[in-house]
């Protein structure tokens, strides 16, 4: 039955095509999809206690929450067990339908976890994406990058023989492109998004490398939100990018080295003095070098879940990639 489920999930989705894009599609609890145009033209919600009517072309989805009913439970206990097994079609399938439940399956999938010593975080591994990322790869792996404002990474030759630069005392230097390993282009503005996850880009295991480098005249803008679980089902270890606003249980405080445990956190450089960046700054002036963050946390990083979206705003700066 579950499969069944799984497979008509798939086709109601490739169903929905540009013919299908004024209707509605809808999965009930016990896994059926129906899809219609609906009547109504608006939702409305409570947010934060305030009512609020929201027009439907306005609305990307909507993820019940409240308690799984007896058939999603069997399926939350059997697709976690299912997920911590070998059989990989098995796990691939358990987890679009843990997916399709959404929001009952949080807790005992948390309630599920175990340390992941000797397993995560792997930085040695995730090195080849800061080196090259993916869609950029080609076979010729000596190749020349060129990537452009548009998007587009482009792999060959640079075939300039030298480049001729004109110093800030008004000297004039010449390199010639056999010398070259990298050349950027100053930027007036960068403005980028990207994720920060509490087990990969823990201040003790990892910092996130934001692709960008600033000098003492840049100016930095970081809106970052979302939740990080410092540890798995215990909500006193459970923070937004501001950190944890009293000591977690057990602790006697709330701070690690100078600054709230799971708070986003960044340096200028890899050797930079650490600060907070929180759930919103600006700071100009801070230094020469990469900018980097992560989610603050002592070593005890590996019950770590969770992530930090953050929305990137420098004022005067150099791209020098992707956000890795």
């Amino acid at each position: 039955m579950k499969k069944q489920i799984a497979l008509f999930t798939l086709s109601a989705v490739a169903a929905l095509g540009a013919s299908a894009r004024g209707s509605a599609w809808i999965t009930t609890k016990e896994g059926e999809n129906i899809r219609g145009i609906l009547a109504e033209k608006s939702v409305r919600v409570t947010v934060n206690g305030a009512a609020r009517e929201i027009p439907l072309k306005n609305i990307l989805s909507i993820h019940a929450g409240g308690e799984a009913s007896a058939g999603e439970a069997r399926r939350i206990s059997e697709g976690i067990a299912a997920m911590m097994g070998t059989d990989r079609k098995g796990r691939d399938a358990a987890s679009a339908d843990l997916t399709d439940i959404g929001i009952p399956a949080i807790t005992p999938l948390l309630k599920s976890y175990k340390d992941t010593d000797g397993h995560e975080p792997l930085a040695h591994y995730r090195l080849f994406e800061r080196l090259i990322p993916g869609y950029a790869d080609a076979a010729d792996r000596g190749a020349d990058l060129i990537r452009l404002s548009s998007g587009e990474a482009l792999r060959g030759k640079v075939e300039t023989q030298q480049w001729t630069l004109t110093l800030a005392d008004g000297k004039k230097r010449t390199v010639p492109s056999a010398s070259l390993r990298r050349l950027a282009m100053f930027r007036p503005a960068i403005d980028r998004t990207f994720e920060v996850h509490s087990l990969r880009h823990a201040t003790q295991i990892e910092f996130l490398d934001t692709g960008i480098a600033v000098d003492s005249a840049s100016r930095i803008d970081i809106a970052a939100k979302g939740f990080v679980r410092l540890s798995f089902d215990i909500d006193g270890w459970a923070s937004d990018p501001d950190g944890i606003k009293v000591p977690g249980p057990n602790y006697k405080t709330n701070l690690v080295d100078g600054h709230p445990f799971g708070a986003l956190v960044g340096r200028t450089g890899p050797g930079g003095a650490l600060w907070l960046a929180g759930s919103h700054s600006a700071k100009p002036g801070i230094g020469d070098g990469r900018l980097f963050l992560a989610v603050n946390d002592n070593r005890h990083w590996q019950n770590n879940i969770g992530s930090f979206q953050v929305r990137l705003k420098v004022s005067g700066g150099f791209d020098l990639g992707d956000a890795r």
